[in-house]
Order: C-alpha cells, then sequence, then structure tokens
C-alpha cells in the first residue's frame, strides 16, 4: 500500500522499565497511540494500517501491560504514563506529534494536554473517561473492596462483559484476552490514578486541535463528553466501548475528519 512502511518492533526504556512499541509508515505529522487499562497495543490493530497509509503511527504497551515490563519503581500514576509517551517520541524522533487514546488512554491524552502541550499537534479522546472525582465515598469503598485479590477476576470480567454487551465476538475475544493478561497489581493502582484527576482543567492548557468520538449507547455522567461539554464530539452507533475494533471503518473516518484540523 503506498506510503505504508513494514512495522519495525523495538524496545524504548521508559522512565522505570522497557515499553513495547511498534512503529510504521511516514508521511504528515506523526500520531502516537495509547490503549486502554487492561489492554495492549494489538487494540490499534484495525487503526494503525489505516493512518500508517499517510504518517508515521506509533502504538506501544503502556507500563506492566503487554510486553512491556511492569515499572521498577511502581509507580502507575498518569504523570508516569505521560513521560513514557514523552520518551517513546524523543526514541523515535518525532518532535510534535498528535495524541490519541482509548478509554484511560484518553486521561494520558488529557494528562499530557496538562503537563507537555507544546509536543502535542492534536489531542482526540476516544471513549474516555471523565472526572471521577464526583464519585461517593461509599462506592469507591465498595470498588476497592470488589477489587481484592479474591474477588478482582470476577469483577473485571463482569465490568467487562457490560461494556463489551454491543461488541463483535472478534473485539470480546480479543479484549478479553489483553484483560485476562493484565495483573491486578498492574490494572488496579492504573485506576486508582484516575480518581483525583481533574480532564477539563488539564485539557484547556491546550490550546490546539482537540475532540471526542465516543460510544453513543455508553454515553453517561462519567463519561469526558459530559466533563468537558465544550469539546466536539462526535458519536458512533451499534459499538461496544470498543468502537475502534468494532466498526473501524467509522473511527477510521471520524480519526480523518479531526486530522484534517491538524497542521502538517
Amino acid at each position: 500500500m503506498p506510503g505504508m512502511d513494514a512495522p519495525t518492533t523495538s524496545w524504548v526504556q521508559g522512565g522505570a522499565g522497557r515499553l513495547r512499541v511498534e512503529a510504521t509508515g511516514h508521511g504528515r505529522t506523526p500520531v502516537v497511540l495509547v490503549h486502554g487499562n487492561g489492554g495492549d497495543r494489538t487494540h490499534w490493530v484495525a487503526t494503525v494500517p489505516h493512518l500508517a497509509r499517510v504518517r508515521r503511527t506509533v502504538c506501544f504497551d503502556l507500563r506492566g501491560m503487554g510486553e512491556s515490563d511492569p515499572p521498577s519503581d511502581g509507580s502507575f500514576t498518569l504523570e508516569a504514563m505521560v513521560g513514557d509517551v514523552v520518551r517513546v517520541a524523543d526514541a523515535l524522533g518525532l518532535g510534535q506529534f498528535v495524541l490519541i487514546g482509548h478509554s484511560y488512554g484518553g486521561s494520558v491524552v488529557a494528562a499530557a494536554c496538562g503537563t507537555i502541550p507544546e509536543r502535542l499537534a492534536g489531542a482526540l479522546f476516544l471513549d474516555s473517561g471523565g472526572d471521577l472525582r464526583s464519585i461517593p465515598p461509599a462506592e469507591l469503598e465498595a470498588w476497592r473492596a470488589a477489587m481484592g485479590p479474591e474477588r478482582f477476576a470476577a469483577t473485571v470480567r463482569s465490568w467487562f462483559s457490560g461494556l463489551l454487551a454491543a461488541a463483535t465476538p472478534e473485539t470480546r475475544m480479543r479484549v478479553m484476552g489483553t484483560l485476562e493478561r493484565t495483573p491486578r497489581e498492574v490494572y488496579v493502582p492504573v485506576m486508582e490514578g484516575m480518581l483525583a484527576f481533574d480532564p477539563r482543567t488539564a485539557i484547556s492548557r491546550y490550546p490546539g486541535p482537540k475532540a471526542i468520538v465516543a460510544a453513543r449507547m455508553l454515553d453517561g455522567p462519567l463519561s469526558l463528553q459530559q466533563a468537558v461539554p465544550e469539546l466536539p464530539c462526535e458519536f458512533i452507533d451499534g459499538v461496544s466501548h470498543w468502537l475502534q475494533l468494532d466498526r473501524p471503518e467509522a473511527v477510521n473516518a471520524a480519526l480523518d475528519r479531526f486530522l484534517v484540523s491538524v497542521p502538517g
């Protein structure tokens, strides 16, 4: 296909361990893709080939997920995740780049808007979580109890099953597979790192192109579009939370519409 290179997979030294990185394509302003909690870079299997036709496209496994090392410092904060994004971008010689994040990855993008706005050429949030600070303490206490060692596997499997209600069989198989390979010692602190985060303030610090693409059936009070209603939001119908796997042609078209606003 014109404009595409064979994907190259490499190791990049992150802030506290090696990160598994895949890069392909060349051309216009590069894109870095950030997957969600319990996932890995294969959640972009239908996105990378599309974007790589006309631009450098990079995806990687977040620390402790996929093939990437668990962090030696035990840190799963959003700030640490943004630091890993920067290390990946620097290792690949990227200057400014578009950052696209799915689910928890959208929170990483929001944190990047607040801490490295000068590196971003665009920020897109794919069915991302919003402001969790309003969750009542009793609900948090119940959630933490359900995340205990004896209940963790059943709890997250049930939670993901709900989010996958509208998924294709292929999406369900891929997502449940990566979830089962994500240790509790990774999944839980990643979630904890979001609980005090203010996405609206962070996103406001980046003045460039930014938008949301979301699953219509999962629009709710804890979604990013509710936390930052002034952001342009395009809804995709008939999809699960992993919309980029369920309807890649619709999501890729939405990404193309957003990327028209990105310089270069």
